[in-house]
């Protein structure tokens, strides 16, 4: 695979070193000669490394889904369901220890090889062996092949509620992976999956994937090219705004004026609620483990206000129980349904007075072990939204005698930092999953809990606690909904009661589109599955969905 900038990447324009015209010679309609791609930007990136192992490091968007296939398409915006893909049908045993798996029998590799269930049992012992390939914590105790298109997998606990996390595995082939040192750390610059696409061109600034016509459902992809440019944010608004994407995620400040309103007929955007955005204090540090601190913190944040200067009244606030709409409304607790946040500066000066915490002489309030109320907010400096949110905050809590300081790091600062607990207050996120167990274990459970300084991969606040644990163990020990759901409302009780978290967005999914050339996304009227391209599921099913647009 050569590095160079083909003639095929010059027909689609090249990144350049700023990458803001990396698609220029895509911008005019297609022609006979010029099967326009589907153009794509998922994240920013200045430039790209070659890595597509979909278990190694951060691969490259696209290598998993539509390389690497899933077992069955899912997505969070029809929970609790999935569709057949490269298992056309599976069951679980009574307790939730054991799925069995039936497989389709006419899926090959790109090399020619067959994949079968040697290939599956492969993918889910590298799970056990592996802990770095293990992300989602499968506990999977043994994985076997009674034929060629039978996988039984076996766990150490009951697992309905991960039902999502072992269909939405990529699959890897065990001729291939077999033979690397350590498949977590390998770096995979020429892929050679079993998916509908396949890479065909790379360079720093651009790489493409064709439609791999050998694939059983080729005849259902419609787009023959895919491409990827390299872009910053300010390069990336300057691509929408000429009509040079049709297909992005990511925060756009004025999304309307920069992009929408050159191309009303065709530009469009959808954020769907995909999890949430807390501010997070970490609950290692003694001060605040009090309660009545989370209490008065909470109460000073006006949600509203963040929302309309930093996300452009994109959406409103979050729930107080952080579930996000309209994903997961229907399972918002009855009780719960209309809650909102509160902002009671008066009430958050009171909450605070009474526990103890007294201003100073210059007015920032000092804990009883006179520990004073200051603190630095390391966020990552590219991230517009959430720098902007900092600042928001920082002046809110000014008003009640806490002195936040927000301080812009790199993005490998910050991950450190969050992930080792070297940090007092942050953001963070939580993503949604498939049902709410994902975003309540993602934000809440021990299991996440690591000794000394090893990093966590969740549970960024640290809380630690015993009734929490025992309810998110009680609703993956079912495939009961209404236990499940018993489980999912006592849990926001803890949410609303103890504030373990303290929510202050709802998470988008973000998603912009431009329907000039290829139509089909999903949207408010159509939602489908989730529209921004990082998912894997859900992409397949967007290109699935993809028509060029009759002009």
């Amino acid at each position: 695979m050569t590095p160079e900038v083909t003639r095929r990447a010059l027909m689609l324009g090249t990144a350049g070193a700023a990458g803001a015209t990396a698609l220029a010679g895509c911008s005019s309609a297609p022609t006979a000669e010029q099967d326009l791609p589907v153009r794509i930007h998922a994240n920013d990136a200045t430039t790209f490394q070659p890595n597509f192992n979909p278990y190694g490091g951060v691969p490259l968007q696209g290598a998993s889904g539509l390389i690497y296939e899933n077992l069955r398409l899912a997505t969070a915006m029809n929970p609790g369901t999935s569709e057949p893909w490269l298992a056309t049908d599976f069951a679980w045993n009574e307790d939730g220890t054991e799925i069995t798996l039936t497989l389709r029998d006419d899926v090959v590799f790109t090399d020619g090889e067959p994949l079968d269930a040697e290939d599956v049992v492969y993918t889910f012992l590298l799970h056990r062996d592996v802990p770095a390939v293990n992300t989602v914590a499968l506990d999977v105790v043994d994985a076997t092949a009674p034929d060629p298109t039978t996988v039984r997998l076996r766990f150490g606990r009951t697992s309905f509620a991960q039902e999502s996390d072992i269909l939405t595995r990529p699959i890897v082939p065990e001729h291939v992976f077999s033979t690397f040192e350590d498949p977590s750390t390998e770096q995979i610059a020429e892929p050679m999956g079993s998916g509908p696409y396949l890479l065909d061109r790379f360079s720093d600034q651009l790489y493409t994937f064709v439609r791999n016509d050998d694939h059983w459902a080729a005849d259902e992809f419609e787009p023959r090219e895919l491409a990827w440019p390299s872009f910053t944010t300010q390069t990336m608004n300057t691509a929408m705004q000429a009509g040079e994407l049709d297909w992005s995620g990511g925060f756009v400040a004025n999304i309307d004026r920069i992009f929408v309103d050159h191309d009303p007929e065709h530009r469009g955007y959808w954020y769907p609620g995909n999890g949430s955005v807390n501010l997070t204090l970490n609950l290692e540090k003694e001060l605040f483990q009090d309660i009545e601190l989370r209490r008065g913190i909470n109460l000073a944040v006006d949600r509203q206000e963040i929302a309309e200067i930093a996300y452009m009244s994109y959406f409103g606030p979050p729930h107080p129980t952080g579930l996000p709409r309209p994903t997961y409304e229907e399972f918002i607790a009855e009780e719960y349904r209309d809650l909102e946040f509160a902002v009671d500066v008066d009430g958050a000066e009171k909450v605070l007075d009474d526990a103890g915490y007294e201003r100073g002489a210059d007015g920032i309030r000092v804990a009883p072990d006179g520990t004073p109320l200051t603190f630095d907010l390391p966020i990552p400096s590219g991230y517009n939204d959430w720098v902007t949110t900092s600042q928001i905050l920082s002046s809110q809590l000014s008003r009640v005698g806490i002195s936040l300081t927000p301080r812009g790091i790199s993005f490998e600062q910050w991950l450190e930092a969050r992930d080792t607990g070297n940090f007092e207050v942050t953001i963070s996120t939580a993503a949604a999953g498939q049902n709410p167990w994902y975003l309540y274990r993602s934000m809440l459970s021990s299991e996440y809990r690591t000794e000394g300084d090893e990093p966590v991969v969740a549970n960024f606040q640290r809380w630690y606690d015993e009734e929490t644990d025992h309810l998110l163990r009680r609703f993956s020990e079912t495939d009961d909904p209404e236990a499940q759901r018993a489980s999912v409302e006592a849990l926001q009780r803890i949410m609303i009661d103890q504030l373990p978290t303290l929510p202050i967005i709802t998470a988008p999914n973000w998603f912009n589109y431009n329907t000039e050339f290829w139509s089909g996304f999903p949207d408010e009227s159509d939602p489908y599955a989730l529209g921004a391209p990082v998912q894997n599921s859900d992409r397949v099913m967007v290109l699935r969905k993809l028509t060029r647009t009759t002009r």
